[in-house]
């Protein structure tokens, strides 16, 4: 399943800043494993797609690689509900429960 706005997201792993987060130190963790946010925008940089999640409890808007979030809820617009996303066998498949 592709990323796109308005998803629900979890953090794979401790995520440190690499110098592009704009006010954090290198180095710093900017985002902890099993956090929870939002997809917000869908950018790129070096030419390599860029997840910025938006985390709700601390309001801050933090840039991920696809490899380091999985998605846990989609939102559909045309029907206004929100689908669980569960991981079988290594894939990601939709669950309407």
């Amino acid at each position: 399943m592709e990323f796109r706005e308005n998803q629900k997201i979890r953090v794979l792993g401790c995520t440190k800043s690499d110098g592009t987060c704009a006010g954090c130190n290198r180095g710093k963790v900017v985002a902890e494993e099993g956090e929870e946010g939002f997809v917000c925008q869908i950018t790129e940089f070096l030419f390599e797609p860029v997840v910025v999640v938006h985390f709700l409890e601390t309001n801050k808007k933090v840039g991920f690689r696809k490899h380091e979030i999985e998605i846990i809820e989609d939102y559909d617009p045309d029907e206004m509900v929100w689908i669980k996303i569960k991981k079988d066998d290594s894939q990601n498949t939709v669950s309407t429960s």
